[in-house]
């Protein structure tokens, strides 16, 4: 019988993307660990040449979750949106560079008052993932805050360490610094260059102020996702995707 190799390299190297990453080979609870080739994270999709495009329909992704605002849509349009082949989506959560909160002191904050506000479109988003066949990727500008929320809610359904989330937030930073110029002219000029450079940034403080929350707020992320409405059969399916076949019960 032939072995199955599987592929070591997490970032996929494309010609118009820089932060698109597979999130499979985390150890998860329970001895598994995540799939490779199932769910998949990513910056903005606008710019992939034709060869980029056929690399993830190779991976096997027939799923895209655009959770961009409608101008950023319109401005920088995915080059799934018409596809034949992939089935794509917008689901547009908070635009964490254009929000004009006072309270806000760092991403951390945004995120948290992500899966506070956002709970309806967050859970939109895991049935898609949960419900499509195939490889899925999901998507923001930078890969980062969006993306990195909905992330952390996923590998931590499937057990993953606090650690090792925290770690994969991290990862964005020296990815997206070819595209740094272009996120730096999305943060409205009203906002203050120290706040801006923090918008720009993934510190670990805020995947950690994440985490903290959903466990102190809401028990968890298992139990975050059920208040918000996912039924027991998209959670079991959220987690057959990200780490095979799971237990009943």
């Amino acid at each position: 019988m032939t072995a199955i190799t599987q592929p070591t390299e997490r970032r996929i190297p494309l010609e118009g993307a820089f932060n698109v990453r597979d999130l499979g080979g985390y150890a998860a609870t329970g001895g598994k660990t995540t799939q490779w080739g199932r769910i998949f994270r990513a910056d903005g999709l606008h710019k992939l040449t034709a060869q980029d495009q056929l690399e993830l329909l190779n991976r096997g992704i027939r799923t895209v979750v655009d959770l961009r605002h409608e101008h950023e849509v319109r401005e920088f349009r995915n080059v799934f949106a018409d596809s034949d082949v992939v089935s794509y989506h917008n689901i547009s959560l908070i635009n964490p560079a254009a929000t004009t909160r006072r309270d806000i002191r760092c991403l951390g904050d945004m995120y948290m008052d992500m899966v506070d506000n956002a709970q309806p479109l967050l859970k939109q988003v895991m049935e898609l993932l949960a419900e499509k066949e195939g490889g899925a990727l999901f998507h923001c500008s930078a890969g980062k805050d969006r993306t990195g929320v909905v992330s952390g809610l996923l590998l931590g359904l499937a057990g993953v360490s606090r650690e090792t989330i925290v770690a994969d937030y991290e990862l964005t930073g020296p990815n997206i610094v070819p595209i740094m110029g272009e996120l730096r002219k999305g943060i409205p000029d009203i906002v203050p260059e120290e706040m801006a450079q923090e918008l720009l940034g993934c510190a670990p403080s805020n995947m950690v102020m994440l985490l903290d929350h959903l466990e102190e707020r809401y028990g968890g992320v298992e139990a975050y996702l059920r208040g918000i409405g996912l039924t027991v059969e998209q959670l079991g399916k959220l987690r057959s995707k990200l780490v095979g076949e799971v237990d009943a019960g």
